[in-house]
């Protein structure tokens, strides 16, 4: 077994790393017995020089992606093997450009084939999966450079000490509003806004839905900022059944503890009243959802009607008080 695997994301700059590792080693055998004496961690450099003609450390840095002390330290090297030289700007004395030597001409000749033959399988490789390799890696840094890693995580981390500031509350009728727009949210970026009537009567009256029919509506508000950024309703359905009914919680704040606040006051409150059995409906779609439920212990059995009302809902799961 694969134990890098089951570690899932948190093992991916590892699994990238150990990859690299691993056609590194096999290039640089391949590169021996081919009699070519040249490290293959010089080649993003070595080929842009190649391909760009002289340029300054700064400008390979940007071009290539990569951090200015992590060329500038392939390129001593490199100057220390004869591969290139550093000689400055004629236009402008202060830039010091970087340019392949003589000795790198030579060495095109032997080398470039056995570069067309590396990319040829592996591009051969690439092409029999089902998801490309290149695209989905193109289409992950894209992502990372939109959306950032470090700031967005450091980010959750503080809104997760934060949640231990959250504040449940019961009804106020000022946050009906709050109530509405947490779950239209939730419905849009989930099932394109779709709303039947039951969904439509629940959030434009729930005192009406709720509170009148002994049911309870809470709100989860961040303590430093007073805000409200989740929600839950308890619906009482008779003859010691309630359902966990309208959890939403604001994008940023899921996945830091509020949903299972929220949860946990809903069913301290159904067994203060004695309820008997606590159900909710839900979707395969709500992955991270899901697993707050099975954890909280409730279990999936068939609907008891066979289908749900909402069209969107194909999971019940029930939870014996």
């Amino acid at each position: 077994m694969d134990h890098m695997q089951s570690f899932g994301s948190l093992s991916l700059g590892s699994r990238l790393k150990r990859l690299s590792d691993s056609l590194v080693q096999d290039v640089n055998n391949l590169y021996k017995s081919q009699g070519i004496e040249l490290n293959p961690t010089f080649f993003p450099l070595f080929n842009l020089l190649n391909q760009q003609g002289a340029i300054t450390v700064t400008e390979a840095a940007e071009k290539l992606g990569v951090s200015h002390p992590a060329i500038s330290k392939i390129a001593r090297k490199m100057l220390l093997e004869g591969w290139l030289t550093k000689t400055a700007d004629s236009t402008d004395e202060r830039r010091q450009l970087l340019a392949l030597t003589a000795k790198s001409d030579d060495l095109l000749i032997t080398i470039e084939p056995v570069w067309r033959e590396i990319k040829e399988y592996l591009d051969k490789l690439i092409a029999s999966q089902e998801y490309p390799l290149l695209a989905s890696l193109a289409e992950f840094e894209g992502l990372i450079e939109r959306q950032g890693f470090y700031q967005p995580v450091v980010e959750q981390l503080d809104r997760r000490r934060d949640s231990q500031k959250i504040t449940v509350k019961g009804w106020d009728a000022s946050l009906r509003d709050d109530f509405k727009r947490l779950n239209l949210d939730w419905l849009n970026g989930y099932f394109n806004g779709e709303l039947n009537e039951l969904d439509r009567e629940a959030l434009d009256n729930p005192e009406g839905y709720y509170l009148s029919r002994g049911g309870y509506v809470w709100f989860a508000l961040s303590e430093d900022h007073d805000k409200v950024v989740g929600c839950v309703a308890l619906a009482n359905h008779g003859d010691g059944l309630y359902e966990i009914s309208k959890m939403g919680v604001e994008e940023v704040w899921q996945n830091t503890g509020v949903g299972r606040a929220l949860m946990l006051t809903a069913l301290d409150k159904a067994r203060q009243l004695n309820a008997e059995e606590v159900y909710l409906e839900s979707s395969t779609k709500l992955e991270r959802a899901l697993h707050l439920y099975k954890n909280m212990g409730f279990r999936q059995i068939p609907h008891p009607q066979g289908k749900s009302k909402y069209d969107r809902s194909d999971i019940y799961m029930t939870l014996k008080l």
